[in-house]
């Protein structure tokens, strides 16, 4: 296996997703709504600048006209907002290590959803990986009283995996998916702010120093970047490899987490992430030992 620049690309990309948090942390004490409309607003913004320089803005009315495109990318946009919600609220009330937990399950619930509602094959020996994923989540339940349940790892690998699964049965390019979605989503973000919330959009305009609103002005481009890189490595490397390298965003978070941010790793939470990592290896180490067991056409590296 050579080391090419879409492998560079992976790495990058799961590496600035690993550290988000370190950049959402810049913006504590402001309310995780207003947060999440800006990165919306903004994120909208970027990538219909991208859409326009690449000349696809057509692509929206396409995806519009095409009516199970249409229902499918609002379906999605739900989920994928609200898990940009759910991740920007957790980093403000200090819970990095519960949410780089829901990305190490992430993969383990994909496999999982694959197989309940896409009915595809689970192999017997990937079931060991999945349960013990299931008793770590029922193990840290148990552990801890209702406060401290980890809701936040649960909801942002499930928002994350329907996501994924429905994107996955959706023919639509990654840039103009996106942007359909965010533009769905920023209307009814929009209304409640008008109506229902106290601030408005342009709040932390007047409230934020000046170079902390231009750095958060970034986090459309902050989005897309990393969205970028993984749309351009995804279609040059095996699921495989791709697979793997996508450990380095929850690694990051916990790491943030833990030894940046100094937030306490308690002993039920240390055991279920020792469960979790253990699952991990389990299914990483099945999936290389299954592919070159059955390895009997070149493909992509």
């Amino acid at each position: 296996m050579n080391f090419s620049s879409a492998h560079l690309g992976a790495i990058t990309a799961f590496s600035l997703w690993g550290v988000f948090p370190l950049y959402w942390k810049i913006f504590a004490g402001e309310g995780a709504w207003d947060l999440f409309g800006q990165r919306l607003l903004w994120s909208f913004i970027t990538l219909l600048l991208i859409l326009v320089f690449k000349k696809k803005l057509g692509s929206l009315t396409e995806i519009w006209n095409n009516k199970r495109t249409r229902y499918m990318l609002m379906l999605s946009a739900i989920f994928i907002s609200s898990n940009w919600l759910i991740y920007i609220y957790a980093v403000n009330i200090g819970r990095v290590l519960e949410a780089s937990m829901g990305y190490f399950l992430n993969p383990l619930i994909n496999v999982f959803m694959g197989w309940l509602l896409l009915k595809e094959e689970i192999r017997p020996t990937q079931w060991p990986a999945i349960i013990l994923a299931i008793i770590s989540i029922v193990m840290m339940g148990l552990q801890t009283d209702l406060a401290h349940f980890p809701w936040v790892a649960l909801s942002l690998s499930i928002t994350f995996a329907l996501y994924g699964l429905i994107r996955k049965v959706t023919h639509v390019g990654s840039m103009e998916g996106l942007t359909f979605e965010t533009c769905f989503i920023l209307g009814p973000v929009l209304i409640y702010w008008y109506f229902f919330q106290p601030t408005s959009p342009s709040t932390l305009y007047y409230t934020l120093p000046g170079w902390k609103f231009f750095v958060l002005s970034l986090s459309g481009v902050i989005t897309c970047i990393p969205l970028i890189l993984f749309a351009y490595s995804a279609k040059r490397l095996k699921l495989q490899t791709l697979g793997f390298i996508q450990y380095l965003s929850p690694s990051f978070k916990f790491l943030c987490g833990w030894l940046v941010l100094k937030e306490s790793l308690s002993h039920a939470m240390l055991q279920t992430f020792v469960l979790i990592w253990v699952a991990l290896l389990w299914y990483t180490l099945e999936s290389f030992y299954f592919v070159r067991k059955n390895k009997k056409t070149p493909g992509r590296y």
